[in-house]
């Protein structure tokens, strides 16, 4: 039976020979738990995992501070913040441990250099590489022609999508024609629409 004990008070004197700017940056745990260095390294990792994807969503997602005045709008500016945390970590979780390797089931002979352990934002900086572009011209006979397609996507994000087993083309190219007189008529959201049909 493990017993528990409580700490009441800490005291602490620096030594007069060590210079403290020489060991600043140090990032000490400690703890009473007996197991294999196997099991602390993996749950000091996910600690790590922990505060890098809160941090990089508090700045992303701007979940700190909060400026609503109602408690309602906090919680689900929290939650929002929380389900975003979730999509992130099994994103990253998936890039780390997918068994998926270009359709085929990896049996856990995979070498560890082709899992991704990039940060979450390298992933987004990665994935902003692929773009859409819309292009609109205007035919002879008065009609506007509406093109939308994704660029090709470079390696890293190539892989990324065969990481998650995702298309390498979000969507494929499409295409719209539109009168002149209609085309002039349609707001950005009209035109937006188009898209999503």
């Amino acid at each position: 039976m493990v017993q528990q004990r409580t700490v009441r008070s800490l005291r602490w004197k620096l030594k007069d020979d060590v210079d403290v700017n020489e060991r600043s940056g140090i990032y000490f745990l400690r703890t009473s738990i007996r197991e294999s260095e196997k099991i602390l390294w993996n749950a000091y990792n996910t600690i790590r995992e922990v505060e890098s994807t809160i941090r990089c969503l508090k700045s992303d997602l701007d979940l700190r501070p909060i400026y609503h005045k109602k408690d309602e709008s906090s919680l689900v500016h929290l939650n929002l913040g929380l389900l975003a945390y979730w999509v992130v970590n099994t994103i990253r979780y998936q890039l780390k441990r997918n068994t998926v390797l270009a359709g085929t089931v990896n049996n856990g002979n995979e070498p560890q250099d082709n899992f991704i352990h990039d940060e979450w934002r390298e992933i987004v900086r990665t994935m902003n590489t692929q773009k859409a572009v819309t292009t609109m011209v205007q035919n002879k006979k008065n009609e506007v022609i509406i093109l939308r397609q994704c660029t090709a996507p470079n390696e890293k994000v190539k892989r990324i999508y065969d990481k998650l087993a995702y298309r390498q083309y979000p969507f494929k190219k499409k295409k719209f024609i539109v009168h002149k007189s209609i085309f002039e008529k349609m707001q950005l959201n009209d035109i937006q629409q188009l898209y999503i049909q």
